[in-house]
């Protein structure tokens, strides 16, 4: 067997381990969600919460993410080199909890709840928590051992959802959004030392300090400015329309984009390792980029589609004290299918070694899609409330998709023509699924959401799955082909 059909089996592997552990997890994560509101949570402390929640991301990118790109993607690693990464890491980790414990009060202050500001404090403990397993983290990634990496999330994951529930079972509905991570975060640090036991040299080889320092910031100001466009939102559902309609929009916006962020974001960590390891080779990289992209798309459709059927049923089912939130999910769903495609852009220039494209779109993108939101909130805000900003969301991404869309293929010489061709056969699968659902739906309309619901679901899913299968080889059948591969 040749060393390109060798390297696509693994790479096809890691990305099915990870998509269907990922899945299971973020349907878990809905659940969970579903729970807090019902019993313990309002939707008033939900966007509390989601004021520190959204920026706890930041945390984990100050560090972890731009250090851990270095040593994935240098072409040769040694034990010093590793060993200077990791006390590099720790003395900037150790910076940032500083200035943490200026800055958090200060921005809790500025969003009217000063309890931001603390759990913002307790949450940055995990920048010094962190260097414990990063390096371990970085070498599993390289190595692209993501069935170890799958199975560590997964357990953690699970931590997280009891540590949420137990919190807020104990009387603490915002804490326990801060609980649940660190007990993921602990959880996380013990299993990947488990899987990929590592212990620093004292060593720092400060020649290279600047270029990896370099390359880490243009990396993690990338992803930092991502994740600001892509919750911004957020704060200016806040601004506008106030707690309770952040609560009610996140509800929503965790429905659609966290299971889509979810499968997305670990497809695009399989990748990254991935891509650096064959940008010598153009033609391969532009295979495995194609592959991808079908994959990524095709592993969220399912999702994508279930919400676009029964989104009343969804919220009335798990999140019963939220209502108004199904226009918005459906219309998010765009933005879900648009987030599959756009995932592998990054990962695949910074894999090149071209960071910096990646900041001029996340620079425009900040601009574009802030911009949206708040046009959509001033124009459409008085008569459509919140459901303006997705309407905002739906209006930017596609501009934002364009010009990554632009740099990445033009990389790799793939005409635009070709990649579209790719996508359009799975979109038309999830149209197809889409009716026999939606018929269910109008003709029961008596039915329980209880009942109709997983009759809904089981439905939708079956008919995505079957459709893959039959016109795109990409259905249950060939997931469960490559987790059985050896």
């Amino acid at each position: 067997m040749n060393d390109e059909l060798v390297a696509r089996k693994r790479i096809s592997r890691a990305v099915a381990w990870v998509g269907f552990a990922s899945s299971a997890v973020a349907l878990l994560d809905v659940i969970a969600l579903g729970l807090l509101l019902a019993l313990w949570v309002t939707p008033a402390d939900l966007g509390v919460a989601t004021l520190a929640i959204t920026l706890f991301y930041f945390l984990d990118l100050a560090t972890e993410a731009g250090m851990t790109s270095v040593l994935v993607q240098q072409p040769a690693l040694d034990d010093d080199t590793i060993s200077s990464v990791f006390w590099l890491n720790v003395m900037v980790s150790t910076l940032l909890f500083g200035l943490l414990w200026v800055v958090g009060p200060l921005l809790g202050r500025l969003q009217g709840h000063p309890v931001v500001g603390t759990m913002l404090i307790a949450y940055g403990s995990k920048l010094l928590y962190q260097n414990v397993y990063f390096v371990p983290a970085a070498l599993l990634r390289r190595e692209l051992r993501f069935k170890e990496l799958s199975i560590v999330r997964t357990i953690a994951n699970l931590g997280d959802v009891a540590g949420r529930i137990g919190f807020a079972a104990a009387g603490e509905p915002v804490w326990c959004f801060v609980a649940g991570p660190l007990i993921r975060i602990a959880i996380t640090g013990i299993g990947l030392q488990l899987c990929h036991p590592w212990r620093p040299r004292f060593v720092l080889r400060t020649e290279r300090v600047r270029a990896w320092l370099v390359y880490a910031g243009k990396t993690t100001a990338s992803q930092a400015l991502q994740h600001f466009y892509n919750n911004v939102s957020y704060q200016i559902v806040g601004f506008y329309f106030g707690d309770a309609a952040v609560g009610t929009y996140r509800v929503a916006y965790e429905l659609v984009l966290y299971p889509v962020n979810f499968v997305s974001n670990i497809v695009a960590q399989v990748a990254f390792p991935a891509f650096a390891r064959m940008s010598a080779v153009r033609d391969q990289l532009a295979a495995q980029f194609r592959r991808f992209s079908r994959q990524n798309l095709a592993m969220t459709l399912p999702i994508l589609v279930v919400i676009v059927v029964g989104a009343n049923d969804l919220l009335a089912v798990f999140f019963p004290r939220v209502h108004d939130g199904e226009v918005v999910a459906r219309i998010l769903c765009v933005v879900g299918m648009l987030r599959a495609v756009d995932c592998l852009y990054l990962p695949l220039l910074d894999g090149l070694g071209l960071a910096g494209r990646n900041l001029i779109v996340a620079i425009v993108a900040a601009l574009v899609l802030a911009g949206c939101d708040v046009a959509a909130s001033e124009l459409l805000g008085p008569s459509l409330g919140f459901r303006a900003v997705a309407i905002g969301r739906v209006v930017g991404y596609p501009l934002v998709i364009a010009l990554h869309a632009w740099f990445a293929l033009g990389q790799l010489g793939l005409p635009a023509r070709t990649y579209v061709r790719d996508l359009v056969g799975i979109l038309a699968c999830g149209i197809i699924a889409i009716g026999p659902g939606l018929a269910i739906e109008l003709l029961a309309p008596g039915l329980a959401p209880a009942i109709r619901l997983p009759i809904v679901a089981v439905v939708s899913i079956v008919g995505v799955a079957l459709a893959l299968d039959r016109f795109q080889g990409l259905g249950i059948g060939a997931i469960r082909r490559e987790l059985r591969t050896s």
